[in-house]
């Protein structure tokens, strides 16, 4: 069969429509991944139910624009979600790899919708999987009865009253009749997927066959039913033509007066369908009842879609006020020291009035417009599972993951920076940590290894923890290999706590892992995890217990948009240094400064600091201006800590961070600049690469 890929593709839907689209879809194809792995076992109905509602809402979006690959295969998957669903299928691992096989399909063709090109992929294959996970140790099926002849169709008393009483509440009653293609290889499938369609589009009376032969897998090629529904027979004949296989639908409506009299058949052929029948959107049914009652209408008119580029916009206007009310406040400070001996006091309280009323406004303003940049760290862990099942699975692992703090807010900013750290960190406690079954059944554990990941907020910082309850980290074999790879001397590597030599896990080019594979063993990972978190302000510690596991935790900021900074004065430039690694500031006369190897060190708390030149660290060679005293700010990153000196401390403050441009590019030691009160530049100091360099330093 010749491939189609590269093939330039058309979908019915404009520049607006395809943006509605993706967004729809990649929330589905999230819920999705988030969702499947958790079927195996014994699920929750409500998650099922979940699940299966995302396929729904797939395969209608994707038929609406006249993607076929992606409606039929969305088809195919929302059958067998029915059958979970219904109970008459349990979700083995046979067939969540089929429908995860599907999702990684559903994402390269939602691709499609936006390149317009094909991907090649054939899906046909993918749902003859899917299906064949339902005819798997089925019972051999029996055939449909027969149609009956002219007028063989008696509505049953019970349906006619409860079609009489959702009547009179604005329902229509419809006979509907379709026929499957004579070539199709599963036709009972297929007349199940008729009937799922009309319970999603309203209340089923009545089925010929009846519906428990037709769930069972003994349908053939025709089913007849009746239903109420809100949907015109327009919509509802476009949404039945819409399942794969369905070679005819015939609709007619049902009047009340003719409820009780016998319904005489109309013949439909069992032809292919109309040209683009099978594009027409399928319709979601607003009638009570369709989805067990459970979705909340109200909730989705409370919440609207934001371009993250028009956030992006509003927060730099709040940076851009942070700015003025900063600067408003510093002038209103300097009228005040000049007009206080004028008899101009009605006029300063007025204007000291105004101003502290522009800055608690500004305030809240800037809160709301964070407020609205914040997105759960749901949105991060959903896409766990999925990880932690492919990777236990290579490993030849059996792992559960259990996530909490799901609602845990932080910037959206945080949370794109934040996914591959935490998938390097879930990567090493399966590969590395979790035991096979056979070694947790030696130590006496369950086969079945538990990875938690657990978000909270302290104060404005997010933290995150992996734990898991595998082997801990065998500090002997990291002694032992940071002496193989030349990082340290022997003699150095035994004399080392426990404590320091689990942080060794940090060190480029140190695995532990004895043979290289796709999952670890290529000395990249841990030690680029933790560049990457100090690069965001923040901070990683890890713990670890022999025999019981270990546990990683970070510490982030919860947005890189404002920090709150020490701002100081070296060689007369301003500097604020992030309050985060700020531990104590003092006057040099305070402070206990002693010389080690001709060396200034402080002596803060019976630890010994590196004494470190801010503006000389930070490449500023100019003549020094006199100062008429010195000041030691202590600042950490980790475990190590220096001590900066500067030449003055001007306090605490709210700083608006701002990229330093293109122009200026990265420059060591700095991470941005800020705008200060009186309009002039202040600059951020990246204390994670300096504290780092001196470390680099003391040991070379």
């Amino acid at each position: 069969m010749a491939t189609t890929k590269g093939q330039r593709l058309q979908f019915d839907l404009d520049d607006d429509d395809l943006k509605l689209f993706c967004e729809e879809a990649d929330e589905q194809i999230e819920l999705l991944d988030a969702s499947l792995v958790q079927l195996e076992g014994d699920p929750d109905p409500d998650l099922v139910q979940q699940i299966f509602r995302a396929a729904h809402t797939l395969k209608g979006s994707s038929a609406t624009i006249g993607h076929k690959k992606m409606a039929n295969l969305t088809h195919a998957m929302e059958t067998v979600l029915d059958a979970v669903r219904q109970g008459r299928k349990s979700a083995n691992a046979e067939m969540v790899d089929a429908l995860l096989a599907g999702l990684d399909a559903l994402r390269e063709l939602a691709r499609e919708v936006v390149t317009r090109v094909d991907s090649g992929i054939a899906t046909a294959a993918l749902e003859a999987d899917l299906l064949a996970t339902l005819e798997a140790d089925d019972p051999d099926t029996q055939s449909l009865p027969s149609a009956p002849a002219g007028a063989g169709y008696q509505f049953s008393d019970a349906s006619v009253q409860a079609a009489l009483a959702e009547m009179g509440q604005g329902s229509s009653c419809y006979f509907v009749e379709v026929s499957i293609s004579p070539d199709c290889q599963l036709p009972s499938i297929r007349c199940f997927q008729v009937l799922q369609e009309l319970d999603a589009l309203g209340t089923t009376l009545q089925t010929w066959p009846d519906r428990d032969v037709v769930e069972a897998g003994a349908g053939e090629f025709a089913l007849t039913a009746a239903l109420l529904s809100r949907q015109s027979d327009e919509q509802l004949q476009a949404a039945v033509e819409v399942v794969m296989d369905v070679g005819a639908v015939h609709v007619r409506s049902v009047p009340a007066e003719a409820l009780g009299q016998p319904m005489t058949a109309h013949r439909v052929p069992a032809a292919a369908a109309a040209p683009g029948k099978a594009q027409l959107a399928v319709v979601e049914s607003a009638a009570p009842g369709t989805d067990g009652g459970k979705a909340p209408k109200k909730a989705a008119a409370q919440s609207v879609r934001i371009d993250v580029e028009r956030l992006d916009g509003l927060m730099n206007l709040v940076g851009e006020l942070v700015i003025d009310r900063t600067r408003l406040q510093q002038i209103r400070d300097q009228l005040s020291a000049v007009l206080k001996d004028a008899n101009l006091t009605e006029l300063t309280e007025n204007f000291e009035e105004t101003t502290s009323h522009l800055a608690r406004v500004t305030d809240e303003l800037q809160e709301q417009i964070m407020r609205s940049r914040m997105l759960p760290v749901r949105s991060v862990l959903t896409r766990l599972p999925r990880l932690v099942r492919d990777v236990a699975t290579k490993c030849g692992k059996k792992v559960e993951l259990l996530t909490a703090g799901e609602e845990t807010e932080l910037d959206r900013s945080v949370i794109e920076e934040i996914s591959d750290p935490l998938v390097h960190i879930l990567r090493n406690a399966v590969d590395h940590g979790i035991e096979t079954p056979e070694e947790r059944r030696a130590a006496g554990k369950p086969e079945t290894g538990t990875v938690t990941v657990t978000a909270w907020n302290q104060e404005t910082y997010i933290y995150l923890s992996v734990k898991d309850d595998g082997k801990g980290i065998d500090t002997r074999t990291l002694r032992a290999k940071v002496v193989e790879k030349g990082l340290m001397s022997r003699d150095a590597a035994e004399a080392a706590t426990e404590e320091q030599a689990i942080q060794w896990i940090f060190m480029a080019g140190l695995s532990t892992a004895k043979t290289i594979s796709d999952v670890s063993g290529r000395g990249v990972g841990m030690d680029i995890v933790r560049t990457n978190i100090e690069r965001l302000n923040g901070s990683i510690m890890l713990q670890s217990t022999p025999g019981k596991g270990s546990e990683v935790i970070i510490q982030l900021p919860l947005t890189l948009a404002t920090t709150k900074a020490l701002m100081v004065v070296a060689n007369s430039t301003v500097y604020a240094i992030p309050l985060v690694s700020v531990t104590e500031a003092l006057a040099d006369h305070e402070a206990d400064i002693h010389s080690v190897n001709g060396l200034k060190t402080l002596r803060l708390r019976q630890r010994l600091l590196p004494m470190i030149d801010l503006a000389n660290a930070l490449g500023d060679s100019r003549p020094r201006s006199i100062e008429a005293g010195c000041f030691v700010v202590a600042a950490r990153h980790g475990e190590r800590q220096v001590a900066f000196t500067v030449d003055r401390l001007l306090g605490e403050q709210d700083v608006v961070v701002k990229s330093l441009g293109d122009l200026v590019g990265n420059r060591k030691g700095l991470t941005g600049a800020t705008i200060l009160g009186d309009g002039s530049l202040g600059l951020i100091v990246d204390t994670a690469s300096l504290v780092s360099e001196q470390a680099m330093l003391a040991t070379a």
